[in-house]
C-alpha cells in the first residue's frame, strides 16, 4: 500500500514539474515563477536553488527509480508491440520450454509416486506385490507368483529345494506351474518368515471378489470373451492352447489385478465341501475353454496334485 502511494505521488510530481518547465519556456519568467511558487520543493525539475534548499533524499531516490522504471517499461512495451520481433520469439520459446519442463517434471513425479506405491506394497525386492481390495480387509497378489519369485525361495533355502519344471517355455516372469497346494504352503512359510508378514492363499470368496472388481458380467471386461483379453483355448492370444504367457501380458481388471482369468488356474485356501484334503482352484488356464475362466467357475484337486496349468497367487489379511 505504501509503495502504491509513493508511485501516485511521483506521477503527480512528474506531471507538475513538466508543466512548470513548459510554462517557463513558452510564457516567460513571470508565469514560470508563479507555477514554481505553487510547486512542491521536491520536484526534480525545479531550479537548482530549490533543490539545494532541502529536497528530501528519499523522494529524490524514489523519483530516480520511477524514471528508470518508466524508461524500462517503455522499452518493454515497444518490444512487446513488435509482433514478430526477436523478443516475442525468444519469450515464446522460453515459455514453451518451461511448460515442457513442467510437464516432464509432473510425469517424473507421478512415475516416482507409482514406483513408491508399488514398493510399499512389496515387502522385499523379490516379494510379490499385493493390492489392497477396496471395501475389504484383505490384499491379493497383483500377479500370480512367478518362477523368478519361486526360484528366489529355493535360492534362499526355502520351498523344500523343489524346482518345478517350466515345460520348456521359460521361467523368469512366467507364472510358476507344476506346484501343488502343499508346495504353495512351503513358499508362503518361507516368505512369511523372511518378511515377518503373514501371507496366505486367498479364499474362494476373496478370489471372486477380487476378480470381479465390482462387475457382474461373465468376465471382468464384459459378457463376451472378446479378442486378446486373456490366454485360454479360444481367447485369441498368441499363447492360446500352447503355453503360459508372461504375467501382465493383458489388461488388468478395475482393481489393477492381472491374469485373474486365464493363463493358469490358481489355488485357493477353501476346502472342497468340508474336505480339506481337496482344495478349490479358480480362473481357467491357457489350455481350457473361455467359459472355464468365468468368476463363478471353480473346481478342486487333491492338495498333492501338480499340473502344467496350475499356479497360485498370494493374499494377506489387513487390519
Amino acid at each position: 500500500m505504501k509503495s502504491a502511494c509513493y508511485t501516485c505521488l511521483l506521477v503527480l510530481i512528474f506531471t507538475a514539474s513538466t508543466a512548470s518547465a513548459f510554462a517557463f519556456t513558452v510564457s516567460g519568467g513571470r508565469e514560470a515563477n508563479t507555477l514554481n511558487a505553487e510547486m512542491p520543493i521536491n520536484s526534480k525539475f525545479s531550479s537548482k536553488s530549490k533543490l539545494d534548499m532541502g529536497m528530501p533524499a528519499e523522494i529524490a531516490k524514489l523519483e530516480a527509480s520511477a524514471k528508470i522504471s518508466a524508461i524500462n517499461g517503455g522499452m518493454l512495451e515497444e518490444e512487446l508491440a513488435m509482433g514478430g520481433g526477436p523478443f516475442q520469439k525468444v519469450e515464446t520459446q522460453r515459455v514453451a520450454q518451461l511448460d515442457a519442463g513442467s510437464k516432464r517434471h509432473d510425469s517424473e513425479r507421478l512415475s516416482i509416486a507409482d514406483k513408491k506405491q508399488g514398493e510399499e506394497n512389496k515387502a522385499c525386492s523379490d516379494c510379490p506385490e499385493l493390492i489392497p481390495i477396496p471395501g475389504n480387509k484383505f490384499a491379493i497378489g497383483k500377479f500370480a507368483v512367478t518362477f523368478d519369485e519361486w526360484d528366489a525361495c529355493v535360492a534362499g533355502g526355502g520351498c523344500g529345494g523343489y524346482q518345478p519344471s517350466d515345460n520348456g517355455w521359460g521361467r523368469g516372469n512366467r507364472p510358476v506351474i507344476n506346484v501343488n497346494w502343499n508346495d504353495a504352503q512351503t513358499y508362503i512359510q518361507w516368505l512369511s518368515h523372511k518378511t515377518g508378514k503373514s501371507y496366505r492363499l486367498p479364499s474362494e470368496e476373496e478370489w471372486e471378489i477380487a476378480t470381479r472388481a465390482g462387475t457382474t458380467t461373465e468376465y471382468y471386461w464384459g459378457n463376451d470373451v472378446g479378442h486378446n483379453n486373456a490366454n485360454c483355448d479360444g481367447c485369441g492370444s498368441e499363447w492360446d492352447n500352447k503355453k503360459t504367457a508372461p504375467v501382465g501380458s493383458f489388461k488388468p481388471n478395475a482393481f489393477g489385478l492381472y491374469d485373474m482369468m486365464g493363463n493358469v488356474w490358481q489355488w485357493t485356501d477353501t476346502c472342497w465341501q468340508g474336505n480339506c484334503v481337496k482344495r478349490m482352484y479358480c480362473g481357467g488356464s491357457w489350455n481350457h475353454r473361455p467359459q472355464d475362466m468365468r468368476a463363478t467357475t471353480h473346481n478342486w484337486f487333491d492338495t498333492t496334485k501338480r499340473m502344467r496349468y496350475l499356479g497360485f497367487r498370494l493374499a494377506m489379511t489387513l487390519p
